[in-house]
């Protein structure tokens, strides 16, 4: 059962893209209609219609380069960096470095958690938009 958790998560992150529909049609194929989406310096969204709001303006994908994962139970645990795409391509975020606690129920993520430094994807967001 934990193998098919982190294989899930693995799924997730990795359908993130390369278009926004595909950021779309991962948030419904693989997160639960009830699903937490927790950030640091963001409001807590709950369900996959605000987490389809807080998600950044023009992103189309996600690059994630997994560090560690680490499962119990129907608990995930990842370290991992990422980049940020646009649609043109550029980043809004390049190399964050994000821990995060994916929560299963059935097969779908009902809660996720990231942790990174909020000031880090400020900063690349600033440097990339000028």
């Amino acid at each position: 059962m934990s193998i098919d958790n982190e294989r899930v998560v693995r799924d997730f992150l990795g359908a993130m893209g390369p278009t926004p529909a595909d950021i779309g049609a991962a948030v419904d194929r693989f997160l639960t209609e009830d699903c937490v989406w927790e950030n640091p310096g963001s409001p807590v969204c709950r369900g996959r219609e605000q987490i389809m709001a807080l998600m950044p303006p023009a992103f189309a994908q996600l690059v994630v380069r997994f560090r560690s994962v680490a499962v119990t139970g129907d608990t995930v645990l990842v370290e991992r960096v990422e980049d940020m795409l646009r649609t043109d391509g550029t980043p809004i975020a390049a190399n964050l470095k994000v821990a995060a606690a994916f929560e299963l129920r059935d097969g779908r993520i009902s809660a996720w958690r990231d942790y990174f430094d909020i000031t880090r994807l400020i900063s690349e967001s600033e440097d990339t938009a000028g």
